[in-house]
């Protein structure tokens, strides 16, 4: 065969991997000459001299991502063997087959044509032109290989979607069963107005986690491998949001009944208050906010450190939620007479001294309509006051309309180590 320079050093995905060509050709010369000539322009390329062999390769190396295969061959003909090695790779391990042959004859080509042979090469041929289509047929395998592990990528997000949304209708239809159960001691239409305001918090954050799960379902091959990122992720924050609200409905019942665990031990105020800014601030980047820290005492706590920080947890999340975005929301810790008080204020919609008790009712904010401007479940300063008096604490609200709010946790004495300094 003749051979001519040509730069085909084309580029490939930057998560391609090489080249890995297989010729399969009965005659030593030609074999062993195109696997030197592509060797010699960085392919790696490899030979055998019969089908079986090359089956056989094939079965042991994954890697292998076109077969350059002569038709004439004895025992195995070169269509036979485009046929077993299509039929033994599957899209996972996808291959494409260029044929060559010195005696082209239609019904040959016909056959190729059927098989979904990528390239028929009829002899006499330039390497380099060889070189050309082995190189058009690595890409496509690869691609195909990448098309597959996307779709199955899509199937994954698409069952994941699925399970998150089986366990949170049965958690939304375990909690309204116990809410149900319960409802013997409250307000009715207080009840009928939280389980409205439940559902529309619970369905808020399925609308996304359906539809994209349908999308992925319905039109897999329609979207690109970001599209399946993106999706995944929205799929993701959908199902922390709910995992979040059935979490805090779960603690809350539980503070309400008493079977919280509270266990005491020794804790450094400066210590807690790092611990919460780490915690709080993916949910404050998302709306711009800044939790601002002010240490003003190193007296150590005999409290619960955990305990305390769900209820710092709970008045940050209620700042952040009633302050405008890009604001600077207040964390104080700083001796209260003999004992220690924390402090977290904000800039936000402010309160009168009627709307801030009636915050502290479980279940209730000042606008309870579902096209209320702040969403939420009413429970984050009911919760925050239940685990106030479980720690031997008390809360404190000084609020003004159009101003802003600070709550505080006044911690008694019994709860400091040591005295003031």
């Amino acid at each position: 065969m003749g051979s001519m320079a040509l730069n085909l050093n084309e580029p490939a995905p930057a998560d391609s991997p090489p080249p890995h060509i297989l010729v399969v050709d009965d005659e030593q010369i030609i074999r062993e000459e195109i696997v030197e000539y592509l060797q010699l322009r960085g392919l790696h390329a490899q030979a055998v001299s019969t089908g079986a062999d090359a089956l056989s390769r094939l079965k042991a190396d994954r890697s292998v991502t076109v077969i350059l295969s002569d038709i004439r061959m004895p025992e195995m003909d070169g269509l036979t063997l485009a046929a077993c090695a299509i039929a033994i790779t599957g899209e996972e391990h996808a291959i494409e087959v260029a044929l060559l042959t010195g005696h082209a004859t239609v019904g040959d080509a016909a056959a190729a044509t059927r098989l979904r042979a990528i390239d028929f090469l009829e002899k006499p041929v330039a390497l380099a032109d060889i070189k050309a289509a082995l190189i058009r047929a690595h890409l496509s395998a690869t691609a195909r290989r990448a098309h597959w592990r996307e779709v199955r990528a899509l199937d994954t997000a698409r069952i994941e979607a699925q399970r998150t949304i089986d366990l949170v209708i049965s958690d939304r239809e375990r909690l309204r069963d116990q809410l149900m159960r319960s409802s013997a001691t409250h307000d009715n239409q207080r009840r009928d107005t939280f389980m409205a305001v439940m559902n529309h918090e619970l369905r808020t954050p399925l609308v996304p986690i359906i539809g994209l799960a349908e999308l992925i379902e319905d039109a897999p091959e329609t979207l690109s491998a970001n599209q399946v990122r993106d999706f995944a992720r929205e799929i993701r924050l959908g199902g922390q949001r709910l995992e979040r609200a059935l979490s805090r409905i779960t603690e809350f019942t539980n503070l309400v009944s008493g079977d919280a665990p509270f266990n005491l031990s020794p804790c450094r105020p400066d210590r807690i208050l790092h611990a919460i800014k780490q915690s709080v601030r993916a949910r404050l980047d998302e709306r711009c906010q800044t939790l601002m820290l002010d240490v003003r005492t190193q007296r150590a706590l005999n409290t619960s450190s955990d305990r305390l920080q769900r209820l710092l947890d709970e008045l940050i999340d209620n700042a952040s939620r009633f302050s405008p975005e890009a604001s600077v929301i207040g964390l104080t810790v700083r001796d209260d007479g003999e004992g220690v008080a924390f402090s977290v204020s904000d800039t936000g919609s402010g309160m009168t001294k009627a709307e801030a008790d009636l915050a502290l009712n479980a279940f209730h904010q000042i606008d309870m309509s579902l096209a209320r401007r702040f969403d939420g479940l009413g429970i984050g300063l009911p919760m925050a006051m239940r685990i106030a008096q479980r720690i031997g604490g008390a809360l404190e609200i000084e609020s003004e309309p159009g101003t802003g709010t600070t709550v505080t946790l006044h911690l008694p004495p019994e709860s400091v180590l040591g005295p003031k300094p």
